[in-house]
């Protein structure tokens, strides 16, 4: 697993909610999760331009509530498979446990950092000690790394990963009672 990432900011505000602002709700309710589908359509409502923008490894930079409202994971398919990173100043818990299920590299907890960085900054990222370098200004910010228990959620691969692992590790749990 690689650790660090580098990559673009996109930048977003505040209270960006998931149905209808990171993938549109029509997706959501029609129960969408192909990938190939859904990333043409990513922040569509937010910006018709975005998707078009972001680039494998690049960075979603977002304010507070990222993530708002229910908890789908539509897009978050989407995000996954282009490799982006997540950076937010806050999102809510179910947010947060649909994106390190699937898993998405993310580090919330970031206050100010959509204030510090701009759209386009070059970034490179250390998710293990919360390291955030804008090359672009030569600025570094520390914010809160992944949690240990996140990390290895992540390193086998989400909630689906560990659960295979653990059948694979205990093969007499996947037999019938």
């Amino acid at each position: 697993m690689n650790w660090i990432q580098r990559g673009y900011a996109h930048v977003l505000g505040d209270n960006i909610p998931h149905d209808g602002g990171v993938i549109s709700f029509d997706k959501v309710i029609g129960r969408v999760t192909d990938p190939a589908e859904l990333m043409p359509l990513l922040f569509r409502e937010i910006d018709p331009e975005l998707a078009q923008r972001i680039q494998r490894g690049d960075f979603i930079v977002a304010g507070k509530n990222f993530l708002a409202g229910k908890a789908h994971n539509n897009g978050l398919y989407a995000l996954k498979a282009l490799g982006v990173g997540i950076l937010c100043e806050s999102m809510g818990v179910r947010a947060s446990q649909g994106v390190y299920n699937l898993p998405l590299l993310c580090l919330k907890d970031c206050n100010d950092i959509s204030k510090n960085i701009q759209n386009g900054d070059d970034l490179q990222v250390n998710y293990q000690n919360g390291e955030v370098q804008n090359l672009t200004t030569g600025e570094v910010f520390f914010y809160p790394p992944l949690p240990l228990s996140i990390q290895q959620i992540i390193q086998q691969g989400g909630s689906i990963g560990m659960l295979v692992e653990h059948l694979k590790n205990n093969p007499h749990l996947g037999e019938p009672a």
